[in-house]
């Protein structure tokens, strides 16, 4: 009698969108990391909230959001503001808008663009993300993989940024070049489950695809993640716990507090 042949089923290589939305909604933050997540939102994230939105327009082709806005005199409100909480912004930009009468159509669109959901634009806070990743916000390293700004790339990929000149480069020059490679460009919807796979990209999905765990790229500092680290290139060590909050975590705290908000689809 013939064996019957057992058809083996290919584990999936990344979570689907709505484990990604299901892990980040039901994600709760370890109390006791909250004070550490928190100043670094506010000291590191908040802080260089305009740089990274500049990176952000850069990449799209545009840079008129921020100087427009600091020519009425709302740049500075504008980012740094809570995100619910726009009663002052608002009422600025009427004021000033009543001294400094323009086009009002082009005037708020572009004074309010960092406000839209489900924009094709990248996020200013998923360059946040992945400059503290990367980088722990120093900058002077490559976006690309933490390299010393002083000379192109070494580590995958090397020998970048492609920008018309040698080293030394600028943070700005070396991020776009760093999104435009990974052709973030070119993604037309950032909502949840696409903000928090390209992240998990940035660092691979070797977590889920071979041991079955939740990154810690993600979800290190929440009940998402217990143990499990890729101690170096290859090399996992399954009792070695990440030092390094998630960048989910970080956004859920960010989200917690509506600073920001994600559209789920």
């Amino acid at each position: 009698m013939k064996k019957k042949k057992t058809l083996k089923v290919a584990k999936p290589s990344q979570p689907t969108d709505l484990e990604y939305i299901k892990m980040f909604d039901n994600c709760v933050i370890d109390t006791t990391k909250i004070g550490t997540i928190d100043k670094t939102i506010d000291d590191q994230i908040n802080a260089n909230k305009s740089r990274y939105q500049d990176i952000s327009d850069q990449v799209a082709g545009k840079n008129f959001s921020r100087p427009l806005a600091g020519a009425f005199g709302l740049s500075s409100a504008l980012q740094t503001t809570n995100r619910f909480d726009l009663s002052q912004p608002i009422a600025s930009s009427f004021a000033l808008f009543n001294q400094n009468p323009i086009q009002p159509k082009s005037f708020f669109d572009n004074a309010f663009s960092n406000f839209a959901p489900g924009s094709g634009q990248i996020p200013w806070y998923f360059i946040a993300c992945a400059h503290y990743l990367e980088c722990s916000f120093d900058f002077k390293k490559h976006l690309h993989n933490g390299d010393s700004l002083n000379g192109y790339t070494v580590r995958v990929p090397a020998n970048r940024p492609k920008v018309g000149h040698g080293p030394p480069f600028t943070f700005e020059e070396s991020a776009v070049d760093a999104l435009k490679l990974m052709k973030f460009n070119e993604i037309s919807n950032w909502n949840l489950p696409t903000v928090l796979r390209k992240l998990e990209a940035y660092n691979g999905f070797g977590y889920y695809k071979y041991h079955s765990i939740n990154s810690p790229y993600l979800w290190s500092f929440s009940d998402q993640y217990v143990k499990g680290k890729y101690v170096s290139d290859g090399k996992f060590d399954a009792e070695a716990v990440s030092k390094q909050m998630g960048a989910a975590v970080i956004l859920k705290r960010m989200e917690e507090r509506t600073l920001i908000y994600i559209p789920r689809h």
